[in-house]
């Protein structure tokens, strides 16, 4: 389960998509809401299912996988205040990422409550690897891509 991010007309795959999964997606939304990002939310445009019943555009919000479009404006300040993090990021000390548990127990529970309410320490850990501050280099450059939808 996760979330994969598309532009259907970008022909450039560092901007056509990308993925975070269930676990890496609320906190790359947290943290660009630590540091200024004030989400605008998303549309679900308007569709017709295979019944021909007709559904009407609606408001939406970034947690679900129903094609929701994000604008360009939103990507850009989304993209705008991560840029802000990873600047910090860089300044804390780097961990190896083999020295993080992978375990789901009480420990990793609780850091995902810190998450959930959005404590930023326990945010700005998420992120603490060379490898997770490449991913969010990588998806900085996609964020600036414009406009795309969340499935």
């Amino acid at each position: 389960m996760g979330y994969d991010l598309y532009r259907d007309e970008e022909t450039d795959e560092n901007l056509n998509y990308f993925r975070w999964n269930i676990w890496g997606f609320p906190p790359v939304r947290y943290l660009g809401e630590i540091y200024g990002w004030i989400p605008q939310g998303t549309v679900i445009e308007a569709w017709t299912d295979d019944d021909g019943k007709e559904y009407e555009s609606s408001e939406a919000w970034y947690d679900t996988n129903d094609g929701q479009i994000v604008c360009a404006e939103d990507a850009q300040l989304w993209a705008d205040a991560l840029k802000l993090a990873i600047e910090d990021i860089k300044k804390q000390p780097i961990v190896k990422e083999s020295t993080k548990s992978t375990k789901i127990d009480d420990a990793y529970m609780a850091e995902r409550e810190e998450i959930h309410n959005k404590v930023p320490e326990t945010i700005l850990r998420q992120f603490n690897t060379e490898t997770s501050i490449g991913y969010l280099e990588r998806y900085v450059t996609f964020l600036e891509g414009g406009d795309f939808k969340i499935y």
